[in-house]
């Protein structure tokens, strides 16, 4: 199964084959930042890939229109900016994305499969 990792933090989590980053995420239990909830339309949960481009899937032009002005020296990323509730997981990729942590479990209760 292919791994996503996050930097800077370093969290790692598998993703099933066209899952997209962000619900790989949060089904291993991480808050993504997001405000459309995973729509396309925000903008916020936005990666730039550092590692292995070619492993998630061909963004569709919707996508590719939508990060234009995020990439490069205008939007201050690099190359390789990929909205993550849209991005398909191929392979092996790192992204970098701050605020991508680990989702709190109310006081009392048990972590989900312990």
């Amino acid at each position: 199964m292919p791994t996503v990792t996050v930097q800077p933090s370093g969290i790692t989590f598998a993703a099933a084959p066209g899952q997209t980053v962000m619900a790989a995420a949060q089904a291993a239990g991480l808050r993504w930042p997001t405000v459309c909830g995973g729509n396309g339309d925000c903008l916020v949960c936005h990666v730039s890939v550092l590692a292995g481009p070619q492993r998630l899937s061909e963004p569709s032009a919707a996508e590719a229109a939508a990060v234009r002005n995020l990439t490069g020296s205008q939007g201050g990323r690099g190359e390789h900016v990929r909205l993550a509730c849209q991005a398909g997981v191929r392979g092996d990729v790192v992204v970098e994305k701050r605020g991508v942590r680990r989702k709190r479990i109310p006081t009392g209760q048990e972590e989900p499969g312990g």
